[in-house]
């Protein structure tokens, strides 16, 4: 097995205060926790840097990054610049939050060449915000971006959200005029995913508030894919848009299936055709490595039938599309396409922008062929 990376992610478990709609693991901030997660983040790195690797991204997400204390900031870059090994041209994001991001942690961001910040804005309406759980408001979202840009960064990313609860088509069109305005060059668009067991679902199932009707979740993404495109856009990406050579290379890692190795509590990685995690627990995490133990979960070897669907669910996402060769598949392709779903030239797959509407229901129905079809068992 071939053991190589060459992407790093590491997860910042910490929020000042848990988000509604959340179900990423996180905590709220308090400093025992962080002294122990830094301790074990730092015997994590010792006991994986051996592994061969030549770093060309690294992502630092949560949680909130930016919530972490100078100190705790300045020790993890001191510690990644000892440990690792770096390609010259690296790409190093940080997701930063506005209302925990300010000049003296940017200084510090600039002086360990983070080059890319990625910042959680949501929305820029109030209300909506409000209704998500958020810490910050539009205000504060706007002098964040303004405030990155005159500490000398230059290659910005936002997420934005669809879908939120009373959001309108106008009110989701204004958030997306106002990042363009802010002349933003990575924009992330994320449809409301309403996860069980968090507080947003709560109040949604008893009936308080209420999510937009599908047609209007349509508009909003066929309202963002058109007025992005004109803006200079590309979508390179199922729910990501960027102004030429802003593409975040670091999840195009994930979507092209190229080995990378996570640290911190419940981070995933992919090295050598096996997939592996850390557990969703800062305890049991820390108590692994604190006997000098990985704490590594084997999500075992990926077998061939694996690797095919994986290669078409993540490889279709992008612009870009994927290439086939077995002419079953191609013929099934062939029967979206009829539905302007998806476009077929030679034996390279494309999604539509409407094929990019209902990508899941494309990838159930080519994954359910490929379960109960004899020939693509045997590819």
């Amino acid at each position: 097995m071939d053991l190589f990376f060459s992407s790093l992610y590491i997860h910042v478990p910490f929020c000042v205060k848990k988000c509604k709609y959340c179900n990423f693991y996180s905590m709220p901030i308090k400093p025992e926790l962080e002294n122990l997660y830094i301790q074990s983040l730092f015997k994590e790195m010792e006991l994986t840097k051996e592994i061969p690797h030549l770093l060309k991204t690294i992502y630092i997400g949560g949680g909130t990054p930016s919530s972490l204390t100078i100190e705790a900031l300045h020790s993890i870059f001191q510690k990644l610049r000892n440990t690792f090994n770096t390609e010259q041209n690296i790409e190093f994001s940080v997701e930063v939050n506005p209302a925990t991001i300010h000049e003296e942690k940017l200084k510090i961001f600039r002086e360990y060449d983070v080059n890319r910040l990625s910042i959680g804005v949501q929305s820029f309406n109030d209300r909506e915000l409000l209704l998500l759980g958020r810490i910050h408001n539009s205000e504060e979202a706007i002098k964040t971006v303004n405030l990155i840009y005159n500490s000398g960064f230059n290659n910005i990313s936002i997420d934005l959200i669809y879908g939120i609860p009373e959001q309108t088509v106008d009110s989701w069109y204004k958030s997306l005029k106002t990042a363009v305005m802010l002349k933003i060059k990575h924009i992330s668009i994320y449809e409301l995913t309403l996860e069980k067991e968090t507080l947003l679902a709560e109040e949604i199932n008893s009936g308080r508030i209420y999510l937009p009707l599908e047609n209007e979740l349509i508009l909003m993404y066929e309202k963002a894919t058109e007025f992005l495109h004109s803006k200079g856009f590309i979508k390179y990406e199922i729910s990501n848009f960027a102004k030429e050579g802003f593409e975040c290379k670091h999840n195009i890692v994930y979507w092209r299936r190229e080995p990378y190795l996570g640290l911190g509590p419940s981070a995933h990685s992919f090295i050598g055709k096996k997939r592996f995690h850390n557990p969703s627990n800062i305890l049991l995490y820390s108590k692994s490595l604190s006997e000098n133990k990985l704490s590594f979960i084997d999500d075992g070897e990926i077998n061939c039938l694996e690797d095919l669907k994986e290669y078409i669910f993540l490889g279709l996402r992008m612009k870009e599309g994927i290439l086939v060769d077995n002419p079953c598949l191609i013929e099934v392709f062939k029967r979206f396409e009829e539905q302007n779903l998806v476009k077929v030239s030679g034996n390279r797959i494309t999604l539509t922008d409407r094929g990019m509407l209902v990508s899941n229901e494309i990838f159930a129905e080519v994954l359910l062929h490929i379960d109960n079809c004899p020939v693509c068992k045997q590819e």
